[in-house]
């Protein structure tokens, strides 16, 4: 079967244009919100069956309805409809930009745009893989891209770097906050649509590079570096933003370690990696030795772990619900090919690191991906809690004074008992980042409203022992068994320094 050819990229020759289209989409209220409002979902599935849903739940006929049948379903659009909806751009102002084609009265999208919070993002549309997508296919906003827009570090620096950046979505969130942003990709579609959505955006401030792993980055530091790479374990080379072309988790490796080279003095690196690992025993122990003696505090991140055939069923299911018997052809050959190289199991996760001078620690946490909220603050307690507690000992620990932080929630379960309610369970949750959960008895209950910031521990514990009526020996217990409690809380994020 001769391979599919991608359309031509959108390109703009200047910045008004770019700018006029934006202001018609704001204009038409084509926001991620009335696209969620609109069509029920804020994941929008290309699959056939499910466009057949969303065109039915997209009743309205103003410009919102256009551009929404016209970007998001790929649907064919009346040219009318489309010149009202994008004046003064029109159809065929949009063609030029590359983002239609227009025949007779009808004119179709080549492009997916879609809103995503206060940014429009182009990207290829159809489906993400099989036998008639294109190798040089740049995808859209995706799970993985979210996770690692909620995981990067937010505070302003002077220079960030994309590695991998695809359709640009990550250099657009990093120029919110570093000065200068560099983004590369070894594909020159993905550039080329980088290059459209920053214009598109008003985002003045990103450079583009073509190459290979930290190769166009060489002799450069940066302040923060994101990276969401072509991670996935398989023997194919079918798509550029999935297949590296390289055996395992070799990739993956290579870019853990070589990310400490490209960062400056406390600058932070935020990598999706999967990775090869032993069935049954511990998923992260591959990561420890990546990240070993690399002159970087680690946090180890693992969210999922998946046997051969998940892992392979997983990444080609959308050719199963296209060709069946290639779904089947190309189902053995994965296998086979995990099995010849002895792999038993595929970890997927996130590695965090942080330069840093001195003695390292490594650490590792789950990565709830289905409760993860904005994590930048949350990163920032948990990498200073890690410092602080790093060969701290009890007598050190009880001089500190420590804070509840305010994203935190202290859940009860009550039941009726006796003619009263009484506490059956008490769960504390972080409401950022994370949001890590631990379950407190009424001992670790009655410590929380005590943590102001401005007393010692030691006098936080004393108050709160004097809430309970202690036999003398429970009493002097009281202290040994409140401190390991207080150093996973301040461990996990939930206290503060």
């Amino acid at each position: 079967m001769p391979a599919a050819i991608a359309p031509a990229p959108p390109a703009a020759a200047d910045r008004q244009t770019p700018a006029r289209l934006r202001e018609a989409l704001e204009r038409a209220g084509f926001t991620a919100e009335r696209v969620e409002a609109e069509l029920g979902t804020h994941e929008l599935s290309s699959r056939p069956g499910d466009v057949e849903l969303h065109r039915r739940r997209l009743t309205g006929g103003d410009a919102f309805g256009t551009l929404a049948r016209l970007f998001l379903l790929g649907a064919a659009v009346d040219s009318g409809h489309v010149d009202a909806a994008t004046d003064p751009l029109g159809a065929v102002g949009l063609e030029r930009l590359g983002l239609v084609s227009a025949g007779g009265s009808e004119v179709r999208a080549n492009v997916r745009l879609v809103p995503h919070g206060d940014y429009y993002v182009a990207s290829d549309s159809g489906r993400e893989s099989g036998a008639d997508v294109p190798y040089d296919h740049v995808p859209g906003i995706q799970a993985p891209s979210v996770t690692l827009a909620k995981l990067a570090i937010r505070r302003r620096c002077a220079c960030a770097a994309d590695l991998g950046t695809g359709c640009g979505i990550q250099a657009l969130l990093l120029a919110k906050h570093a000065e200068r942003v560099v983004a590369t990709d070894t594909n020159p579609r993905a550039l080329a649509f980088a290059a459209f959505n920053a214009a598109l955006n008003g985002i003045e401030n990103v450079e583009l590079r073509r190459g290979d792993g930290f190769e166009p980055l060489a002799g450069e530091r940066f302040d923060v570096i994101v990276s969401n790479p072509p991670y996935v374990i398989s023997p194919d080379t079918a798509h550029a933003y999935r297949d590296s072309g390289l055996p395992a988790d070799e990739l993956c490796r290579r870019i853990v370690q070589a990310a400490p080279r490209q960062l400056a003095d406390d600058g932070y690196a935020h990598l999706l990696v999967s990775w090869a690992h032993a069935a049954g025993g511990d998923p992260v122990e591959p990561l420890r030795a990546w990240v070993a003696g690399s002159g970087c505090d680690a946090w180890l991140l693992h969210y999922r772990t998946s046997d051969p055939l998940t892992h392979s069923a997983g990444w080609l299911q959308p050719l199963g619900e296209t060709d069946p018997q290639l779904y089947a052809e190309s189902l053995d050959r994965w296998l086979e090919h995990l099995r010849q190289l002895r792999i038993e199991a595929i970890g997927y996760g996130a590695v965090v690191l942080r330069r840093r001078a001195g003695r390292n620690w490594t650490r590792t946490d789950p990565l709830p991906l289905d409760r993860l909220e904005p994590a930048s603050e949350h990163t920032l307690r948990v990498f200073a809690a890690q410092d602080a507690l790093d060969g701290l000992a009890d007598n050190e620990l009880l001089d500190l004074s420590l804070a509840l932080t305010a994203q935190h929630r202290l859940q009860q379960t009550l039941t009726a008992r006796d003619g009263r309610f009484a506490v059956e369970a008490q769960t504390l949750e972080l409401t950022d980042g994370l949001r890590f959960t631990v379950g407190v008895d009424r001992y670790t209950a009655a410590l929380l409203p005590h943590f102001d910031g401005r007393r010692p521990l030691r006098d936080v514990v004393a108050a709160a022992a004097k809430t309970f009526e202690l036999e003398p020996d429970k009493r002097d217990a009281f202290v040994p068994a409140a401190l390991p409690v207080v150093r996973r809380l301040l461990e996990l994020g939930f206290l503060v320094a």
